[in-house]
């Protein structure tokens, strides 16, 4: 009688033993993919900070509709990057129902290649009306594999509204190039 009880000892034993050791891995794994994530977002704010400021540098002299800083999106391979893209209306029209939209090249995407919003959306419409000499601002992430080595393309570009009537040019290319 006395051995049953002692056996049903060591069966909560190893109970208690086996649910410590899980939750510990389980909180490391945890730890891990917080410091994982942490890492991504700071890497892709610095790249929205730098093509902000480089937009801001141009601000004052922007003599285009159209001005995407930087033009060379230079990332590695597995990491996120980005572009700021600033829409200036120099002309005396208003337009409204602009679209603009972001595109991969289809061997960029290939390549585990993908430029987008922000939010993940490839088109946002602008806010209308777009009055003559106001601004709008959009961040572009360009997202990479670890197999995304070499040069590729993405476009944005304007639509609508009438805004292909403009005189200037309403489509950038950005390369992309991940090592």
């Amino acid at each position: 009688m006395l051995k049953n009880k002692k056996g049903a000892l060591e069966l909560s034993i190893n109970t208690i033993v086996v649910i410590v050791i899980g939750v510990t891995l389980l909180t490391l794994g945890l730890v891990f993919v917080r410091g994982i994530i942490t890492k991504t977002t700071d890497l892709s704010d610095k790249a929205f900070q730098d093509a902000n400021e480089q937009l801001d540098s141009l601000s004052g002299s922007v003599n285009e509709f159209l001005t995407v800083a930087p033009e060379v999106v230079r990332a590695k391979a597995g990491d996120i990057n980005g572009f700021g893209v600033l829409i200036k209306n120099i002309e005396e029209t208003s337009y409204s129902g602009v679209v603009a939209k972001v595109t991969t090249s289809q061997n960029a995407l290939d390549k585990g290649v993908k430029c987008e919003f922000l939010d993940g959306s490839s088109s946002k419409n602008l806010k209308s009306p777009l009055t003559p000499g106001s601004e709008e601002r959009f961040n572009i992430r360009v997202r990479t594999t670890r197999s995304s080595i070499g040069a590729f393309g993405c476009e944005f570009s304007l639509s609508g509204g009438r805004i292909e009537q403009t005189t200037y040019s309403l489509r950038r290319d950005i390369e992309v190039i991940a090592s």
